[in-house]
């Protein structure tokens, strides 16, 4: 499977929270558009759904302050 997401987190911390949650995923992050003036990047995820959606768990807690 394959999930594409345009996030502001910087790619040295999504790459910590995948380290983090030990999901199988592979990340390929590139920059995307900004939007008024902040950087955001493009983060392509590709796996199976249930190592794409462990990522995705870690990810929904580390930034709502989990």
């Amino acid at each position: 499977m394959r999930k594409e997401l345009i996030t502001a987190i910087p790619p040295d911390e999504i790459e910590l929270i995948l380290k983090k949650s030990g999901a199988k995923v592979e990340l390929v992050i590139s920059e995307a558009e900004s939007f008024h003036g902040m950087p955001r990047y493009r983060v392509l995820l590709e796996g199976t759904d249930e190592e794409i959606e462990k990522f995705m768990d870690v990810l929904r807690l580390a930034r709502a302050g989990g």
